[in-house]
């Protein structure tokens, strides 16, 4: 994958695959082999995974093969191009990850995912997807962040919710990178406006953990995206929320069902 290619940037400015296979595993409590990571895209988690879970195996579903082909090739990690309602595979862990849920727009699609995702998991295993919210969830407006590129080139991250309807719980968001070469290099500025563009449904806490037990999940729960201790022996300690009152104004979670 080329460093400017937009797949790249995207891992780089949005993904923390190596931490999140060990929040899952913490999540878990177990010692879970096979991650099912539905709406793939590159496959980073999967990557992840069988690169740190020993003997580890991962299958990664999308629909579009396009950006599933850089994780092709890879021991232990199927690739499927496939509708998510229709994913197959025996799993541990299923992950649905940035923000992806809100692919689907309407609740019997929701539930239609979940209730398939429960099939594939054994007692003890768990689905999670990611979900933010809070006080300025269907605000407009853009959020930049900067990072350095290994040959010294400046990326510009822009994150941009381009539109909001509370009443209908959709959003319509929009990626942009921008990279600036090192001095002394005789290369153009690249920019890449609405590298990635977005359409989802945001649903709120009580709707997923609800539409998690209509599909079968005996147990949900919700878990802080970013805030984990790691003790003297390197073992991640995730914190569950158990209340609302633990939630910033402006959250990202994990939101968790358990097949018992």
């Amino acid at each position: 994958m080329s460093l400017l290619d937009r797949h790249n940037l995207y891992e780089r400015c949005t993904q923390t695959p190596e931490r999140d296979v060990k929040l899952l595993r913490a999540i878990h409590g177990g010692t879970p082999r096979t991650l099912g990571e539905d709406f793939a895209g590159t496959a980073a988690l999967s990557r992840a995974w069988v690169r740190l879970v020993r003997s580890g195996r991962a299958i990664a579903t999308d629909h579009d093969g396009q950006p599933l082909a850089h994780a092709r090739g890879i021991a232990r990690l199927t690739c499927r191009v496939a509708d998510v309602r229709a994913a197959h595979g025996g799993c541990d862990v299923i992950a649905a990850f940035n923000f992806s849920i809100g692919e689907l727009h309407d609740r019997a699609a929701l539930c239609a995912y979940l209730r398939r995702a429960h099939h594939r998991l054994p007692r003890g295993g768990i689905f999670a997807c990611d979900l933010y919210g809070g006080s300025g969830a269907f605000r407009t407006g853009t959020l930049r962040e900067r990072h350095a590129l290994p040959d010294g080139a400046r990326l510009e991250y822009s994150w941009e919710q381009r539109a909001a309807d509370a009443l209908t719980g959709r959003v319509v968001n929009a990626l942009h990178f921008r990279v600036t070469p090192r001095r002394g290099r005789r290369v153009e500025t690249l920019e890449l406006r609405d590298a990635f563009v977005y359409d989802w449904r945001l649903w709120s806490l009580p709707e997923l953990q609800e539409a998690l037990r209509e599909a079968g999940f005996t147990t949900t729960e919700v878990w802080s995206r970013f805030e984990h201790a790691v003790d003297g022996r390197g073992r991640v300690h995730p914190l569950r929320h158990r209340t609302g009152g633990e939630l910033a104004d402006d959250w990202c979670v994990f939101v968790v069902g358990r097949r018992r």
